[in-house]
């Protein structure tokens, strides 16, 4: 048997009042991911191999740690996760330069995610009244992914998540020929017009697609593509 971390940490804050034994659920706080992993070397390692390695792991920002099933079984995951050496790190060898380092990292997140991945171009310069398409997120966490638009003609744009209580995420008086690419995470709008922002026209909701199939439908001709990452528990 083989003793992996499962779910992310969690905290539940509760508050107990005199008079009841039963304490009040104020919310569940989720916690970044800590854990161990050990590396072995398979050859004999140098004073160089060691040096290459501390240097990768001495970063001042988050690195991706990936998991790759090489089985070929199309159910497989491969996870990436977001760390950052944390606490002591050791190493243990026999004094032949034969041996395994053990690490701690800390992650960026509650989660572990999939490799970025990029959706069709969707080609909707010609779109009279709407267009509906599917996105599925295969994830387990609600998807915010990145939005491409290249504008067809002037004016409006919007995409309306049916599977979603039919939150519309839109933009008004787009200018033929404009470029714009938006984060939906980090609410993030960036335009190919110099000296310009686009925030005013926008309605201020940010595309979130939930787990399973989601409807949604484009008014508006444009061009555009999806960048996303799913997130997994």
């Amino acid at each position: 048997m083989q003793e992996e971390f499962f779910i992310y940490p969690r905290e539940l804050l509760t508050t107990q009042i005199k008079g009841r034994d039963e304490p009040y659920l104020q919310y569940k706080r989720k916690n970044i991911l800590k854990f161990n992993v050990t590396f072995a070397f398979e050859d004999t390692f140098t004073m160089d191999d060691l040096r290459i390695l501390g240097r990768l792991l001495d970063s001042e920002y988050y690195i991706p740690l990936q998991f790759i099933d090489e089985s070929n079984d199309p159910t497989t995951i491969n996870k990436i996760y977001y760390i950052m050496l944390s606490d002591e790190s050791t190493i243990t060898h026999n004094c032949l330069n034969q041996g395994y380092v053990s690490l701690s990292f800390i992650s960026n997140s509650p989660y572990c995610f999939s490799d970025f991945m990029k959706s069709q171009l969707y080609d909707l310069s010609v779109n009279e009244i709407y267009t509906d398409i599917q996105f599925v997120n295969l994830g387990d966490i609600e998807c915010k992914p990145e939005i491409y638009i290249e504008k067809v003609s002037n004016g409006d744009f919007s995409i309306v998540n049916l599977s979603d209580s039919g939150k519309e995420f839109k933009f008004v008086d787009l200018i033929d020929g404009e470029e714009l690419s938006v984060s939906s995470e980090y609410e993030i709008i960036n335009t190919s017009l110099v000296a310009t922002y686009r925030y005013d026209n926008h309605n201020g909701i940010f595309l979130s697609i939930p787990r399973g199939v989601n409807n949604l439908r484009i008014t508006g001709t444009a061009k555009f593509y999806f960048k996303y990452q799913y997130k997994y528990l």
